[in-house]
């Protein structure tokens, strides 16, 4: 990666929905360039998906929960692929130590979050599951 890439993740962490000729104006490239840029780093998995942040009214009425997962075995593929079968999962680690992965799970109730640790309950080989709400954001 070079200044030119990193300058165009820089730019759509920023804003992923500015367009490619606004961001190639700003890093002195042509559209065709900062596009063909994208797409590169979109094969290689650089750029992995474009989110939406939703203000912070939207997110106080979502239940946010985190759920520490462990596996005997743990098999990452297999587990990977199950896990995005859950859109509500916003974000999922493999971690070191004895959790094997912690998920980061995002409701608009209770009713869905029960339904979710539910899928995650069913899981292969799954020896834990522990489930924290989420309180307050604090940061």
């Amino acid at each position: 990666m070079d200044k030119f890439d990193q300058a165009i993740i820089n730019l759509l962490t920023e804003n992923s929905r500015q367009s490619v000729a606004a961001i190639g104006n700003i890093i002195g490239l042509s559209r065709t360039a900062v596009n063909e840029r994208i797409r590169k780093l979109e094969e290689r998995g650089i750029i992995r998906r474009y989110t939406v942040e939703l203000d912070n009214e939207s997110q106080e009425e979502s239940i946010c929960a985190y759920f520490e997962l462990t596996f005997h075995p743990f098999e990452s593929a297999t587990v990977t692929q199950k896990l995005q079968a859950i859109p509500e999962i916003r974000q999922a680690h493999a971690l070191s130590g004895s959790t094997d992965v912690l998920l980061f799970v995002q409701t608009r109730s209770m009713e869905r979050l029960n339904q979710v640790r539910q899928q995650l309950s069913d899981l292969d080989n799954l020896g834990k599951i522990v489930t924290s709400t989420a309180l307050d954001r604090l940061v």
